[in-house]
């Protein structure tokens, strides 16, 4: 098995993942001192909520790395009566890291994108996984605006592992109006040219020549394209079709 490669270079080694990680997790444990704030970002849950859903994300890395398999059933996010959310994560994030250390990132295991079936992917899916719930956790505690934003390597490396999740076809979405418009995102040192068909989207690392331009910096970007709150200093201009059908195309995959 080898990495799926990233559109436009972005993909970091594996222990800069493992590293960028243990950062942002002890930075979001940091900003989870209070339990019952809402959390901006994610409508209806608190940071208990937030770090419950994690403690159901790692729960299940270390069963699917364990096993090389989908890990099935439910409750993988319940937290003990008398346990404190922090101290579970706490231990379940060493419990993933033992493991995420421990594997060669080309070595198989399963993962949900059949494309990218290796340990690799669980290095850079966690790794901006952890970074986005940080930000979140943050902005739960400091306000949007005092929240850090993404460190700007990974978080070009987010938007390039979103824009390829695009690259798949969903017949269930349908762009009615999508004829091959185009539009250029860039953030930082790196672009994409995207393309936009009825039924799939076609991205190309690099600049060229399009219809609609999308830019901010990588954190900015990247948490737009999320879908969270705030000012994140996007600037548009061009085809506004195109970057209506963008944003509408990222908007049914639930991003």
């Amino acid at each position: 098995m080898t990495l799926h490669p990233s559109i436009d270079g972005t993909r970091l080694e594996a222990t800069e993942y493992l590293d960028l990680l243990d950062l942002d997790f002890e930075a979001l444990l940091e900003a989870s001192g209070d339990l019952g704030l809402d959390v901006p970002g994610c409508p209806g849950w608190t940071i208990a909520d937030l770090l419950s859903h994690l403690v159901s994300v790692l729960r299940r890395r270390v069963v699917s790395l364990d096993l090389d398999a989908a890990p099935e059933g439910r409750g993988w996010g319940e937290i003990a009566e008398g346990m404190d959310v922090r101290d579970v994560l706490r231990e379940v994030y060493g419990d993933v890291c033992v493991r995420l250390r421990s594997r060669d990132q080309n070595e198989k295991t399963w993962s949900f994108r059949p494309e990218e079936q290796t340990v690799g992917f669980w290095h850079r899916r966690l790794a901006h996984e952890i970074s986005v719930h940080r930000w979140d956790a943050q902005s739960a505690s400091r306000g949007i605006e005092g929240a850090d934003p993404i460190d700007p390597v990974l978080a070009s490396d987010g938007i390039d592992e979103l824009l390829g999740w695009l690259m798949t076809s969903h017949p269930e979405y349908p762009q009615a109006g999508a004829t091959g418009q185009t539009v250029l995102m860039s953030a930082g040192e790196h672009s994409w040219r995207i393309i936009l068909n009825p039924m799939s989207v076609e991205v190309v690392g690099g600049s060229g020549d399009a219809g609609a331009l999308m830019a901010a910096e990588p954190s900015g970007l990247l948490l737009e394209m999320w879908g969270r709150p705030g000012e994140h200093g996007v600037a548009t201009m061009g085809d506004p079709v195109a970057l209506r059908l963008l944003r509408e195309h990222i908007a049914a995959r639930g991003f």
